[in-house]
């Protein structure tokens, strides 16, 4: 019995640090807010890669990019709700309940964080043998399983792949470039490949002139409209 009881006291235990160590890493990346130009470079499967430049302004789950280049768009994401604008034709598309962009690698996990538990931690490598903590988390509701790579100095991370409960791969994010803003290490470039019906999308973004949690209006994640838009759903 006594066996019993001990052995039930460890895995609580276990079970707590892996939960304090969860909340440590996150607590890493308190980013609220990001003021940042971006250039990004998209490419899906069949298709030209397109390279995009404009303002990327994010606070908490909502963002807002207006791309200058290759021509003018607006990109809104306001409480999970999407609206892609395009100020020359007057058209803009629309998708509601997707999943919103993130202002950093970890900002999904604070609302889902209480599902996501530590399954597996072991030691590893990348780069030119940097060390690094390797994660298995499982999403408890839905099974996804997302394998994390972190530096064991800094504590930032450098991959994250997502799969799906039966170990399909759908998502892989690489981040690099990190550089420390505010007491905040931010990658200034994340490259993003996701599994899609057509094929594969390979994005990759590089972001300047940071700021990270300076004050961002919420007036401009509601998008203004002139007469005459015609709207469609994705």
């Amino acid at each position: 019995m006594k066996h019993v009881v001990y052995s039930i006291c460890i895995l609580v235990c276990t079970l707590q640090l892996r939960a304090d160590e969860l909340d440590s890493i996150v607590a890493n990346f308190a980013v609220e807010s990001i003021d940042a130009t971006i250039v990004q470079v998209i490419a899906e499967t069949g298709k030209t890669a397109v390279r995009y430049e404009g303002r990327y302004r994010a606070y908490k789950q909502n963002m807002r990019i207006d791309y200058n280049k290759p021509f003018s768009q607006i990109v809104v994401v306001n409480k999970g709700n999407l609206q892609w604008y395009y100020p020359n034709t007057k058209e803009l598309w629309t998708m509601q309940n997707m999943n919103a962009p993130v202002t950093h690698p970890f900002a999904q996990f604070f609302d889902f964080k209480d599902r996501i538990v530590i399954k597996s931690k072991e030691d590893t490598y990348y780069g030119f043998f940097k060390k690094a903590h390797r994660y298995l988390l499982i999403d408890t509701t839905t099974g996804t399983k997302i394998e994390l790579i972190v530096d064991a100095h800094t504590r930032y991370p450098v991959k994250k792949i997502i799969y799906t409960a039966d170990n399909t791969e759908i998502m892989r994010e690489l981040y690099e470039d990190y550089i420390y803003i505010n007491d905040i290490w931010f990658p200034t470039t994340v490259e993003v490949i996701a599994r899609t019906y057509n094929g594969t999308t390979r994005n990759i973004t590089r972001y300047y002139n940071v700021h990270l949690n300076v004050k961002i209006s919420p007036d401009i994640f509601i998008l203004q409209l002139p007469k005459g838009v015609r709207a469609k759903h994705m």
